[in-house]
C-alpha cells in the first residue's frame, strides 16, 4: 500500500501511449537530457498515470532543471519523468533529493529509450514496479 497524499495505492499504471510519447521525446532530445512532471490520480486503489506537465528550465548534456514554482496549483502532478544520455537509469544524488521533494512515482529512462531501459523510483529512491496499459 502506498500513499499520495491522502489516497493510499496498491499499484501503478502507465498509459501506453505516455511511454511512447516518452520514449520519442528522449530520443529526439538526445544528447540532451528533457525533463517534465507526471500528471495522473489515484483511481480504484491504483495509480493511473496519463499525462506530462512541461515546466520551463534548462537542460544540457549532464542534467535537467526545471522551475517547480512554475508548477499550476491543481496540476495533478504525481512525480517526474526525464533522460539521461547514457545507457545507466540510475539516479544521481540530485534525482534522490528531488524524489523525496516531489512526488511519489519517478521515472528515469536510459538509451535506447524503449521500454526496457526505463527504471521508476518511489521518493527514497527505490525500485518501483508499474504496469504499462
Amino acid at each position: 500500500m502506498f500513499g499520495l497524499g491522502k489516497k493510499k495505492f496498491t499499484g501503478i499504471q502507465i498509459d501506453h501511449e505516455l511511454v511512447e510519447e516518452i520514449e520519442d521525446i528522449a530520443k529526439e532530445s538526445y544528447p540532451i537530457e528533457f525533463s517534465a512532471m507526471l500528471q495522473g490520480k489515484v483511481e480504484k486503489s491504483v495509480l493511473k498515470i496519463n499525462g506530462l506537465i512541461f515546466l520551463p528550465g534548462a537542460a544540457s548534456e549532464s542534467g535537467a532543471v526545471m522551475e517547480i514554482f512554475m508548477m499550476p496549483m491543481l496540476s495533478d502532478a504525481v512525480g517526474s519523468v526525464h533522460s539521461h544520455p547514457g545507457y545507466s537509469a540510475e539516479p544521481s544524488g540530485a534525482d534522490l533529493q528531488f524524489f523525496a521533494k516531489r512526488g511519489y512515482f519517478h521515472i528515469i529512462i536510459a538509451q535506447p529509450y524503449n521500454d526496457d531501459s526505463i527504471r521508476a523510483y518511489n521518493s527514497f529512491g527505490e525500485l518501483v514496479d508499474y504496469t504499462i496499459v
